[in-house]
Formats: structure tokens, sequence, C-alpha cells
């Protein structure tokens, strides 16, 4: 289809500069729906030949490379011949325009959606665009909203994207992520701390910040803090502990954030340490730590702040009991047993405890694995951390769970938009959610000051009004209505109010009221009395010599002039980066997710619907899932994935009879074997085995299953074996205690005989590769390794032990179950290495809540 456009652009307008030709070309292409672009541009310099002119054409002109090098999946050039050539008069009256060629060979738009130049945002709708992000609106509201204010404008949102990463480019500049990310901690004024990883690196391993007025609030209330780890806030997969506290008005408030490599106590310890730093005076301490079971966690506590009291969350530890409940109590006393449960944890004081201890017992006389998995697990450890007779000792201020900081994960999360932004994006997240809370932290103060509700009328609140926040005189008049019950009986009145939030108990009322007296201010802790932000942070150093830096800078300037110019550069250079902060050296960890085009999933097993890909399911996640519509539904399962299975081998495709290819052939393979060793692996992991390969039957089939699952093939199975006997060698220390008069037997296995032997291969394995070995058979058992710490990118190897005397590699989905480990592994293990057991838990109670825990495996025994 031919258009002629000579008519429009043919003028006797002459112009002043070039440019006012290209614009009056562009303004006229644009009403025409013509995308007009400079081919060539010429001035006159002297030389032969060059002149001043102008070649302005279609913007689809020249030609669409077709050749296999090209990367482009689509292209608008069609050799379009429309061509304009601008000039100087001969008179020097301006620029004159001359159409050299006026068709096209094209069609032309009927309207402006993806106009090269109509589509562009215009210099009001790029001011727009950078507020509206500002105010983290999503892209496709951003063009809803450039449609109000325009309804002409064919703005879609990849052009918004667009403006979007170039305003983050404008603002970070030459500056990498984490120059940039400590430059914004400086002008914000937060404080903050980093490591590197211990190999000598650049690379980023913690860091640690605190906003200034978060500092304020801990060090006006640091009575109790909640602290919790969260994921996938940032594309790195580091694991964020966020840390809250609470003020007078009964608030939350972010304390600080610390980004880990790992959930390791030696991580923790460093990140409390920094948490020490920011309380300013050195008798104030926070008196509670509300966590959950997290063992590194506690650990750290314990030595960073020893005169805290650790408590657990009681919500957490109730989900737990109540999901072993669900799974070992008959149905019809389920819920009498979590019933008592809860009056467990809820016991007054010691006696009552017991009573209620007793009265639990009694229900569940008949499931014994059950009530010693609560005494192990929870009574006998932790008790104190979470029964109430014990932790209504202390000021906790009514808090007994995490939930606080569980939903200020919530709150940085719907900030964040995604989990795959860098540590830029989620400190301005972070940053945004603080500046909220703080405003309405203020605005709970003012109202404590200036309202007054109408149960805090009475004439016994007139000494607290305006000077205590209405949340305690809230807890105040609640208690009040028992004075009617308990009166100035201390037992009766047990005194609670008084021991975790220092308020006047109904018992003290009941005086008060009495003699007629309203309750004095004195009885309120000064906790409740603290309704301002503005007072400065006090420092207990009388002569502040601790804040004193001359003796410092000068041993520096010492230092400097004594070095070489090699020791200069170098001490120059930590200087920098502390004066500097832009001119870090830091580098991200180098681990990201994937975050663009497809995952491919070889793996076909399918992880449970809202859980976090980044942390193994807690215990109680899994029986929701298994149990949550039936018990029946693993058997179900099972049942329908055997009928599957044979229905397929048993009736193959019309396709498959004639002619198989050999990506067929192979699958048919996988089936038959996987079907032919199928039943020889316990029942309940039968759903969790996506395919189980083979390996030759020469007597060194363990090794073989090994080194197919490390990615040599199972013909390097020499090599797995002489890497074993290597591990052996090097930590022969271990293996003396581990295996004792059998050591020698293990020697034989892998230099004098062909056998793999469980469970000391297993040990070798995991130690030697750093991985976690699952064995499938009798017996079934995990092998973690004995000297490292957890670590979340671990990889997991599962092989079975068949026909009596056969080992084969096996695939398994994702998040399986995962058996017992064995005595001797507990026994030896290093301390580090104790992470692999809390950070698998719940996997590991997952393989018992599917079948009956056996007894533990010692020893060395050929299997082979």
């Amino acid at each position: 289809m031919l258009v002629d456009t000579t008519d429009v652009f043919t003028t006797h307008q002459k112009f002043a500069t070039p440019d006012d030709v290209v614009k009056w070309a562009r303004d006229v292409g644009d009403a025409n729906k013509v995308g007009i672009i400079i081919t060539r541009s010429d001035k006159k310099n002297g030389i032969r030949g060059r002149n001043d002119k102008l070649i302005l054409g279609c913007d689809k002109g020249g030609k669409y490379d077709c050749s296999e090098s090209s990367t482009t999946s689509a292209s608008k050039k069609c050799n379009c011949p429309f061509k304009i050539r601008a000039a100087p008069s001969t008179d020097g009256s301006g620029w004159k325009v001359h159409v050299i060629h006026g068709v096209h060979n094209h069609g032309l738009p009927d309207q402006y959606h993806g106009h090269p130049r109509k589509a562009r945002l215009t210099a009001d709708e790029n001011k727009r665009v950078q507020d509206l992000t500002k105010r983290k609106v999503a892209p496709r509201h951003i063009v809803l909203d450039l449609k109000d204010q325009n309804p002409e404008s064919v703005v879609d949102a990849t052009l918004v994207y667009r403006k979007r990463h170039m305003m983050q480019i404008q603002e970070r500049g030459s500056r990498t992520e984490l120059q940039h990310l400590l430059q914004l901690l400086d002008d914000a004024k937060y404080v903050s701390w980093n490591r590197r990883k211990d190999d000598g690196s650049d690379v980023l391993s913690d860091i640690f910040w605190a906003h200034p007025d978060s500092i304020k609030l801990l060090n006006l209330f640091p009575i109790v803090l909640v602290m919790d780890c969260t994921y996938k806030t940032n594309k790195y997969r580091q694991p964020l502990l966020e840390i809250a506290g609470i003020t007078s008005t009964n608030m939350t408030f972010a304390v600080g954030f610390a980004y880990m490599e790992s959930e390791k106590t030696d991580n923790y310890h460093w990140a409390l340490g920094k948490l020490k730093q920011l309380i300013t005076k050195q008798d104030i301490f926070p008196r509670v730590i509300l966590t959950d079971r997290e063992f590194a966690l506690m650990n750290a506590i314990k030595d960073i702040f020893p005169h805290t009291t650790n408590m657990l969350c009681t919500w957490h530890i109730i989900k737990n009991v109540n999901a072993r409940c669900t799974v070992q109590i008959p149905k019809d006393m389920k819920q009498k047993v979590k019933n008592l449960w809860r009056d467990v944890v809820q016991s007054p004081d010691e006696v009552e405890y017991q009573q209620r201890l007793n009265a639990f017992q009694q229900a569940c006389v008949n499931s014994s694995n059950f009530v010693e998995y609560v005494n192990n697990t929870w009574l006998a450890p932790h008790k104190e951390q979470f029964v109430e007779a014990w932790t209504n000792r202390v000021m906790h201020l009514g808090n007994t769970t995490t939930n606080r900081v569980e939903s200020a994960h919530w709150r940085l999360k719907k900030m964040l938009e995604h989990s795959k932004g860098d540590l830029c994006k989620c400190l301005e997240g972070m940053n945004d959610n603080i500046r909220l809370e703080v405003d309405k932290i203020k605005k709970s103060f003012q109202k404590s000051f200036y309202y007054t509700e109408k149960t805090h009328s009475s004439p016994f609140f007139q000494y607290l009004r305006n000077f205590v926040s209405r949340a305690a005189m809230t807890l105040i008049s609640d208690e009040m209505e028992r004075i009617d019950i308990v009166g100035t009986n201390k037992n009766l009145c047990g005194c609670k109010l008084r021991s975790t939030c220092e308020l006047p108990c109904a018992c003290e009322l009941s005086g008060y009221t009495t003699s007629g007296v309203p309750i004095p201010l004195d009885s309120v802790h000064g906790h409740w009395k603290k309704l301002t932000m503005e007072e400065p942070l006090e420092d207990d150093t009388e002569d502040g010599y601790e804040l004193d830096m001359s003796n410092a800078m000068e041993a520096i300037w010492t230092r400097f002039r004594s070095l070489d110019i090699v020791g200069k550069r170098a001490l120059k250079s930590k200087v920098f980066e502390l004066a500097y902060p832009a001119s870090s050296s830091l580098c991200p960890p180098p681990e990201k997710i994937k975050t663009r085009g497809g995952v491919k999933n070889k793996n076909k097993g399918k992880t449970p619907k809202g859980y976090d890909v980044y942390r193994d399911p807690s215990y109680f996640e899994h029986v929701e899932r298994e149990y949550g519509d039936s018990q029946g539904t693993l058997k179900r399962l099972c049942t329908q994935q055997s009928q599957t299975s044979q229905k397929e081998l048993s009736q193959p495709s019309q396709k498959q009879q004639s002619q198989p290819s050999q990506k067929q052939l192979s699958q048919m393979s996988k089936k038959l074997t996987s079907q032919k060793y199928l039943g020889q692996f316990p029942d309940h992991m039968h759903p969790h085995i996506v395919d189980i390969a083979d390996v030759l039957e020469d007597g060194n089939c363990g090794f073989r299953a090994v080194a197919s699952l490390l990615g040599y093939t199972e013909e390097g199975w020499s090599i797995v074996r002489r890497e074993l006997d290597e591990e052996l060698r090097n930590n022969n220390n271990l293996y003396e205690k581990l295996f004792r008069q059998d050591l020698q037997v293990v020697r034989d296995s892998l230099v004098a005989t062909r056998w793999f032997t469980i469970p000391a291969m297993g040990y070798l394995v995991a130690n030697r590769y750093n991985v976690v070995l699952v064995t499938l058979g009798k017996p079934s058992k995990t092998f973690f390794p004995m000297m490292t710490s957890y670590s979340s990118s671990a990889r997991f190897f599962c092989i079975g032990f068949v026909n009596g005397n056969h080992w084969v590699p096996v695939n398994m989905s994702k998040g399986f179950p995962l058996p017992e480990v064995t005595a001797d592994w507990k026994k030896f293990c290093s301390h580090e290495a104790k992470s692999w057991m809390s950070n698998l838990n719940g996997r590991l109670q997952y393989w018992n809540l599917l079948n009956p825990p056996v007894k533990p495996l010692s020893g060395v025994m050929s299997v082979e």
C-alpha cells in the first residue's frame, strides 16, 4: 500500500536553523502519523564536497537485518523511500526544505498508540511519574493517573518502567549498589555497621543499621524487645533480623535491622553486639527479649544480655504441640487435649501448673510418645520461658508472643512491593515505614497529653491524667473491675498487673478506693510516664572521655607518617571509607535470585502453596498440609500415583506403540526402573520420590550412585572412592572416635574391598562433599556434615537400598521429609554442625509425623 505525503511536507517557509527544520518536520509528521528521523547531516568545514545539509527520512526506512547472526526478533524497517532534504538558501534568508521522495511504501497507522513520538513522556508527565514513583505507586496506577490528567495520552506501563529505571541510574550515578547504600545511610544519619566475609574478600557478610528516631525510642523504652528473622525481602536471599520495641502508648516501633549471611550464633552475636552499642547508658538493658525457639539466637542473647529474660513465643509453642496432637491423639480426645495444654501454658502459679499438668498427662495416658515429646521438647528445658507461672514474674508489659515483630514483617513486605529488590530498595522501604511509625507514635503521645477517655475521668485518676499514657490508665481501669472480687487479698489477687507491667494491681487499688485516695503517680513505673521524644540522649560518662577522638586521630596521623607509600595508600583507603561512604570497596553477596526468564524445574515436586521458599516449613505447617482435609490424604496420594503408573505402563499411547523416540524410550525406561524399586521404600515416601535411576550392579554400586549425584556420571565411582579415602586420612582423629574398633574395616572398604557400608560411608560422603545424604531402605537415615554449619544452599543427596544388595540414586521432590539422624552424629559432631538439626528440624519432625521413630543406629554395618 503506497501513501503519498508530498503535499503535507511541501512548504515555502524558511527556517533559521536546522533544529527549526527538524521540529517543523516532526510536528507535521506527528499530525499525519509519520515518524521523522535524521538519516544524515553534514556541515560545511572547508573540505571539498562538505556542505551544510540535512536529510530527513521515515522511521521505517532502512533494511531489516534478517541474517542468522541478528538477535532482533522484530523490526519496523521496510526500506521506506520517503526522504526530505534541507539546506541553506543561496540568498542567505534561511533554510529551505525540498521533498525528494514523498511516497511511503507502507500504510500509516490510524491511531497514535505505539507511535514513536506521541508515546513519549512529556515534561509534565516525567515530573508526575517521578512524584508518584517516590510514593510507591504501581506503574499501572501511574498510567491511569496520566490518562486521567490527559485523556489523549497513549503512554503505557513500559514507558513508566523505563522512566523508573532511568531515575535509579541517574540517582546512583557511577556508585555501586553498596556505595549508594552507605551514602543513603550517611545522608539520613543512620547508625550502621558492616563486616566482610572471613575469606579476606570485600564481599558483604552482615550489615546492621538503625534510624536516629529508633535509637531515641530504644533508649526511652528498652524494657521489652521482640526479635525474629524473616525472608523474601532481597534478591541475595539474606535473612533479615528485625528488632521491635514497645512504647508507653503500647505501640510498636522498629529498633534496628540486620541483614545476615546466615542464622548462626556468630551472626546473631555480632548483630546483638551492635544493638547493645545503641544503648547510651550502661545501667540500661532490656528486661525481656521475646523470640521463637531459635537456639542460635537464644545462645547469642545469653552472651550479650546475660541479665535479660529470654521468653519464648507461646503462639508458636501451642501451634506446634497442637500439630503433634493432631497426629498422635485419638480423634475424640484431640480438642480436650488441646484445651488442657493451653491451660498448662496459662497456669497462674506453680501449684496450679502441677495440677493442670497432671490433668493433661492423665488425658494422654495412652499416648506416651506425645507426652514424652511435650516434656522433653518444651516443659523440661523451657517451661520457665513460656508458662505464665514463671513469665508473670518479669516485666513483659503483657507481651508473650512475637506477633508484634511478625506484623512488622508484614508491613515491611507490603512497603517493599516484591522480594527481588536490592539492599537500597530495602532501606527505602524501611525508612518509609519508620517515618509513618514515628508519626503515629508522636500522635499517640499528644493524645495522652490532651485527651481524656470517659473511663479515666474518675477522681481516682486525677494524679495520672496527662502524666501517664492512656494505655496504662486503660489497664488500670480494667483491673479495677476485679476489686469487688479480690479486695485487699494479695493471694487472691495474684498481683499479675504489678509484676508484668509495674502498674497498681487490684489489691492495691482496693486500698486506694477504701481510703478515698487518688492513685498516686509514684505507683506507676516510669515506662508509662514517657510521652515525648524531644529529650536528648543521655550520656553516663561525666568527662566525655568515651566520646573523645583526639588521641585516636593523633595516633592515625602518627601511623600514617611512619608508613611507606603502599602502607599510606592502604591506610588512606580505610579512612576514606569512613569519611566518604560512597568510596567503599564493599561488594554485595554474589549469589542472586534469577529475576528474569522462566525457571526450569527438573524436579517436579511441588512446594506447598504459601510456604516460604527460603526456609524449611515448620512442623505444624507440614501437619496442616497433610491433615488439612482428612488423615487419608497421604494414602490416597500413594494409591493414585500407583494406579497412574500402572495405567501408563499397561496402556501406552498410539504414538508410543508406533515409533517411540529416543527420549520417549528413555522416559519409559525411567518409569520401569521407578516402578521396579518403588515398593522397596517406605510407603509414606512414595509421593516425594520423583524418579529412581539405576547403576551397574558390580559391587561398586554405592559409589556409582554417589558419583552420579555429584555429576561425575556413574563411571566416576573410582574418583569417589579415592576422595572418601582422602577424607578418612585427613580427619583421622574424628573417625577414630566415630568408628572406634571398626576403623580398619572402613579403610578396607575403601581400599581392599568394594563394599559401600552404612553408616560409615554416610558420614564420609556428608563430610567430604558438605551435603546432606539420605539413605532410604532398611534403615533410613539422614547424615549431616559433622564439621561445618548449616547452609541454606546445601545440596540434598538421596540413595536407596534395594534387593538386599544394591544401591540406586533417588531423585526427590523439594522439601521431602528427612529420617532421623544417627546417635553417633549427635555425639561427635561439632558445635557449629548442630545448626543443621535446628534449621532442618521441621523436616525431621515431618518424617516422624508420617512414620514412628525407630531405635537409633550406631556402629558400622555392611549392607552390600
